[in-house]
This record gives structure tokens, sequence and C-alpha cells, in this order.
């Protein structure tokens, strides 16, 4: 079955949740408990199931795994994601010093491959993976200014490091795939910034390398306004695409191919975050009816939602979002 047969399976909206670090505050374990044992994965995963019932499971969003398998210094706040503190690959000399990682005995690796293969056997949904594209990723080794610099300055470089993290981004996406993942997505929100001839250069190539080689769902997410770039984005070997809050989807709907899912875009921060259950309620079901005659629209967050979203407003927004199409049409505008 396709991504898009899925979701147009039953006759509802269907919804994809992406809530990073939420469960947390849920299981009262800290990140790396989580992060570090597979058997707290899985039981993460159940209380979020349990808790926000939808179409898909997914694991506790690891997107620091490469710079963490590659020994870079990170900061580990125990209720929020990791990140990077330091970004020592900034020319071809430094980045010698580094060995692309094996999935299956680098560092924590092998530990969320574990994990991500527990919740594929146990809990039957779709495992909905999102890992950080290669693009993204030689922007954490290198540094967001240095890399923007070399693609001036160092081309030869910018190369070098883009082979690393796309083969180090390839290797680890089989392997989760194998695990069990149904539905990987690459997340490149740093690739926002190329205009469309550099992004042809430096991420469409990259990621069909990926893509190539897995046989999930594929989709691609990016931050920010992607409105230039979106016909380079869909242009690559896609099952879905998935946008920031603050693309306006009926004016881009039409730009989508019927073949591929267009996924999002509920504001996380100021409408879950701050919003009323009320207040949810009534855009998610704006944002249903406009998208309402098209069969390749899958409800979701714009981008992960803040770790303290009030629990009723996630809730409201799954509810709504996976409404009957029936009841969703008896509502009035």
């Amino acid at each position: 079955m396709t991504l898009l047969e899925y979701i147009n399976s039953e006759k509802r909206g269907f919804f994809l949740p992406d809530m990073g670090t939420n469960g947390l505050f849920l299981t009262r374990y800290k990140a790396y408990e989580v992060y570090e044992n597979p058997q707290k994965q899985l039981q993460l995963a159940k209380v979020m199931d349990e808790t926000f019932p939808s179409d898909f499971i997914y694991s506790f969003c690891d997107g620091i795994i490469f710079c963490e398998t590659l020994g870079l210094e990170i900061l580990k706040p125990e209720d929020d994601f990791p990140s990077v503190l330091n970004h020592p690959m900034v020319d071809s000399e430094a980045l010698k010093k580094y060995e692309i990682p094996d999935p299956y005995t680098s560092g924590r690796m092998p530990v969320n491959l574990e994990s991500l293969s527990l919740i594929a056997k146990n809990i039957d949904k779709p495992l909905y993976v999102s890992i950080q594209g290669p693009f993204t990723l030689a922007v954490q080794l290198a540094g967001a200014t240095q890399l923007l610099r070399s693609i001036i300055t160092n081309p030869e470089f910018v190369e070098k490091l883009l082979a690393f993290t796309t083969e180090t981004v390839r290797r680890y996406s089989v392997a989760v795939n194998k695990a069990g993942a149904k539905y990987i997505s690459i997340s490149e929100p740093g690739a926002v910034t190329l205009n469309p001839e550099r992004f042809n250069k430096y991420v469409v190539q990259n990621v069909e390398k990926i893509y190539g080689d897995l046989t999930c769902w594929k989709g691609m997410h990016i931050c920010g306004d992607t409105s230039e770039i979106l016909d380079n984005m869909l242009s690559c070997s896609l099952d879905a695409v998935s946008l920031d809050q603050i693309m306006d989807y009926e004016k881009i709907k039409d730009r989508i191919p019927k073949e591929i899912v267009l996924i999002g875009n509920l504001d996380p921060i100021d409408l879950l975050g701050n919003g009323k259950p009320e207040d949810i309620k009534k855009e998610t079901v704006k944002l249903m009816k406009a998208m309402r005659e098209n069969d390749n629209y899958l409800c979701a967050f714009g981008c992960n939602c803040l770790n303290d979203t009030p629990v009723e407003n996630l809730q409201m927004a799954i509810k709504t979002g996976r409404m009957s199409y029936e009841e969703l049409d008896g509502i009035k505008s």
C-alpha cells in the first residue's frame, strides 16, 4: 500500500503527529534515559500512542545522533532536544580526522536501531522516523556561516563534506528502514538558505542517493518559506512533502502533484503552544475544509511542538484532524 492509499483507506482525515520531546513529562524519564534504553523507548511510544492516538507511531526524536556519534560536543538538557556546541569540520584537513559511522557498531546508533525495531514489532501502526538530511548535517558539522561562506570560497571542501554527510545519512537511513520504519522523512531545514540552483546542486542530487536505497515511504520536510525551492523539492523521488506553518496551503496546494502527499501545517508555536482547545479545533477544521477536495492531504503540525505544549491542545488537534468527512462536512464555516 502506498502512503496515498493509506490516507484514503477510510472516509476521514488522517493525522501524522510529530511531537519531538513532548512525551517525557508523561513518563518522567529524562531524554538520555530514553535514548539509551530500548525498553524505555518502547514504553514512551506506547504512552504517547495511548495519550495521543493517531495514524502513525513514532520514536523519540533523535536528530542529534549523527553529531553525537561523530564525537562533537553536545548540550544535553534533561527534558528537551540535545544540541551541538561546536562545529569542528571547517575545512578539508579537519574532515580527514573523521570516519563515516557504521550504523551497526558506531556510538548509540545500534541502540537506536534496536529501539525502532522494538516499536515496529510491538505497535501495529506505520512507524514514522524523521532523519536529518545531508545538507543540514553539514551545517551542524561546519557551522552555517562557515559552510555558506565556503560555497563561494572553498567549493571543493563543500563537495567533500556533502559526500561525507550523504553517505553517513544514507547508511543510517537504510538501517532504519530495515529496522522497521515505514515512513522516513528527510529533514533539511538548513537548505532553506539556498536558491533553486544551489538547492539542486547541494540537496536534490544527494537526497536522491538516499531515497534510491529505501523501500519505505519517503518524505522531505523543510522549515521556513520554501516558495522558491518548492518545485525543486518536488523534483525528488518523494511520496510526501511537509512544509512550515508560514506556508499558505490554500495557495500552494495546486502546485503539489496528485501522487505526492502534502503534510501539515498547523502552527505548533502560537496555535498549539499558546492557544485554547476551542482555537485548535476552529483552525484545524478551517484547514481540513480548505484541503477537503484534495485526496493527497495529510493533517499534521507544521514542525515539532514545544515540549510544554498543553496535552489537551495536542489531543484536540489530532481528534479534529481525524474527524470523519461526514462530520467535517456538517460543520458550517
